[in-house]
């Protein structure tokens, strides 16, 4: 499902949760009669369906079959609005017949074949790419001007669950020094004869902030977007491909990076060898300075996401995907030392264990279909 759609499937989720609560309050009040129509309406509007018409207005609707759902529940917001709406119970019947209409544009989607095209794709991708981005660089920003507000006179210990400083300690507090200390990424200057130079920090928050968003943006680009524009590859070109035939030299430094940062305490290793992405420093730590995350949000690949994949090799094995009994996994490792079984041997223990299950649990409708090559 594409962000788009699933954009609009919450759009109508949230109005009909919107109706839920208009009729609760309406009966929990049945003795009222009247309804200021202007200002309800203009509530409507600008509290409610605002987020309809606003959304609808910003950019097209890329799919047909969307644009043709999302315009049916548009018109009967609008014809709503045109009504008379003079009594409590006119008003929430009018508003249930509307979210009746979301419920099934709602169950319309959810029947929707996946139709995105590889545009699609890659600019819903470079959203995301920013706008989490945004959202990162600007994480620390409240704690930050909360720290520099500090006066003198106020409390040493600042209260996580108040945002406020103490002169206490106590449960959720810390000292003022440590917060100090978890933020302070360096400092700059400017000398006569080197020009401007800075002694740069990682911290544990801007550590923590940027990792996130590099661990983030990886796992979405594996498991949400690299397996659609397969898919949208696919259809275009008529040929199948796979999430591993979509490759981007950006998006594999980029996760060289977070594989540093979250499994190799940030020192390089995997990405010391980047060349797009060359975030090393002379101590050999990934330099994740604010510069070089701002400089990412012109990077984003789409001229590499835009060229067309190339098909590799159907994989012949993988993983099998269940667990077993540990006990069973020694003893058969048992028997294979014991019988001298070799690495290369070691592999057709897999396919000759499904086979044997396949041979156990047979049914009618599978009995030749479903028997593997040998």
């Amino acid at each position: 499902m594409s962000d788009e759609t699933l954009l609009w499937r919450h759009n109508f989720n949230q109005l009909i949760f919107f109706v839920e609560m208009a009729r609760d309050n309406v009966e929990a009040a049945p003795n009222s009669r009247g309804v200021a129509e202007k200002s309800t309406k203009e509530g409507l509007r600008h509290g409610v369906f605002h987020h309809l018409f606003e959304e609808r207005e910003r950019k097209s609707i890329y799919s047909a079959q969307l644009s043709a759902i999302v315009d049916c529940v548009l018109a009967a917001v609008v014809e709503l609005l045109d009504r008379p709406l003079t009594t409590p119970q006119l008003w929430v019947e009018n508003l249930s017949d509307v979210a009746t209409l979301a419920g099934k544009a709602i169950e319309s989607l959810d029947a929707m074949p996946d139709e995105e095209d590889v545009d699609q794709v890659v600019d819903e991708f470079e959203t995301r790419f920013l706008v989490t981005l945004a959202t990162t660089l600007s994480a620390h920003h409240t704690l930050a001007m909360t720290i520099n507000a500090r006066k003198d006179t106020d409390g040493e210990y600042f209260d996580i669950g108040t945002y406020s400083f103490r002169a206490e300690s106590g449960p959720g507090r810390v000292h003022i020094a440590d917060l100090n200390y978890a933020m302070d990424s360096g400092a700059s200057s400017f000398s006569l004869k080197r020009g401007f130079i800075s002694y740069e920090r990682f911290p544990p928050i801007q550590i923590l902030t940027y990792g996130q968003w590099f661990a983030y943006i990886h796992a979405i680009w594996d498991e949400w977007y690299r397996p659609r524009l397969a898919a949208a590859y696919s259809r275009q070109l008529g040929t199948e491909f796979l999430k591993n035939d979509i490759k981007s030299a950006f998006m594999g430094e980029l996760n060289k990076i977070r594989n540093d940062v979250v499994h190799n305490k940030s020192r390089l290793k995997e990405s010391a060898r980047n060349t797009i992405l060359e975030w090393s420093t002379s101590d050999g730590v990934v330099g994740m300075t604010t510069e070089r995350m701002v400089s990412l949000l012109t990077m984003f690949p789409r001229d590499e996401l835009m060229t067309a994949p190339v098909r590799g090799d159907v994989p012949k094995t993988q993983n099998i995907p269940w667990t077993a009994d540990i006990q069973l996994i020694d003893s058969v490792r048992q028997r294979m030392s014991n019988l001298g079984i070799t690495k290369r041997q070691q592999k057709d223990i897999g396919d000759e264990m499904l086979r044997l299950w396949l041979e156990a649990n047979r049914t009618p409708a599978t009995e030749t279909s479903d028997r593997p090559a040998t």
